[in-house]
């Protein structure tokens, strides 16, 4: 295993395109935390309203694994295109070390661009300040970053394993994040709906006083328990509540995320072990 990761990890840092993810995912972390964050905090601030730190800095949060799809796919599409994961196994590795240790390496590289991307928010910082939830919250907040970096890593890792043609493979990955993305999306807008609908309404150009009625969107009871857990357990879910500050438990939302990457990779694993490589 030792000589796997040190090989991987040599591999990974010849990677030409690990590091132009990493240069351009800071370069638009940068971008963002100065038009979307410094630059939007200093026009409420004259408008007289006010939002704290963290309502910026993890508004990209769910982009970043689009990242990790193009950087895993590639990264080990180029084991199959070179031999390489067939040169393992004939020397000696077993499947399982191949498999696990291309995952930590992935992982590793994975966490490096989400470390990237939290220093190029060092402006929101600097200018915005404190989290007004707490640094204890915001640590929770990160461990969750790191937990969703391992889940989708954990995802792209099982795809580019068993899919041996590299351009199917990143096609695959990005079709996979978008579904998920989509997915996790469609739910939180379900889950925001209001209960009544109403109030102000613009008719003949007058703003009329209407009663609030029921609205039909609405989800209530069981089903909205059990759209809130799904949104959870998506690890796209997590990422779409850090956006606007909202993931209300994210120690457990971390948890459920290790036990995706969990589950995803014993999968893969076993798999990769059946696989026929020719």
């Amino acid at each position: 295993m030792n000589r796997l990761l040190c090989a991987g990890f040599c591999r990974l840092r010849r990677d030409k395109f690990f590091w132009i993810c990493a240069f351009a995912l800071l370069a638009l972390s940068l971008l963002y935390a100065f038009t979307g964050g410094v630059e939007n905090y200093l026009i409420m601030l004259e408008e007289g309203r006010e939002k704290p730190l963290e309502y910026f800095i993890f508004e990209l949060t769910p982009f970043i694994s689009a990242f990790f799809a193009a950087l895993v796919s590639l990264f080990l599409g180029f084991e199959y295109t070179d031999g390489g994961i067939r040169g393992k196994l004939i020397v000696g590795h077993t499947r399982g070390g191949v498999y696990f240790s291309n995952f930590l390496v992935c992982f590793a590289a994975d966490l490096i661009l989400t470390t990237v991307f939290l220093l190029g928010q060092i402006p929101c910082f600097v200018v915005i300040g404190a989290p007004a939830f707490g640094w204890g919250v915001f640590a929770a907040y990160i461990l969750a970053l790191v937990c969703y970096t391992a889940a989708f890593t954990a995802i792209f890792c099982a795809v580019s394993m068993h899919v041996t043609n590299r351009a199917l493979a990143v096609i695959v990955c990005i079709a996979v994040w978008t579904v998920l993305i989509l997915a996790a999306s469609g739910i939180d807008d379900r889950l925001l709906e209001p209960e009544l609908t109403g109030g102000m309404v613009y008719i003949n150009g007058e703003f009329v006083m209407t009663n609030p009625e029921p609205n039909p969107l609405y989800v209530s009871g069981t089903a909205r328990a059990v759209l809130e857990r799904l949104l959870e357990l998506l690890p796209t879910g997590p990422a779409i509540l850090m956006t606007n500050a909202t993931l209300e438990h994210p120690v457990r939302a971390a948890a459920l995320m290790l036990v995706l990457s969990a589950v995803v990779n014993a999968a893969g694993m076993l798999a990769f072990r059946r696989k026929n490589l020719k």
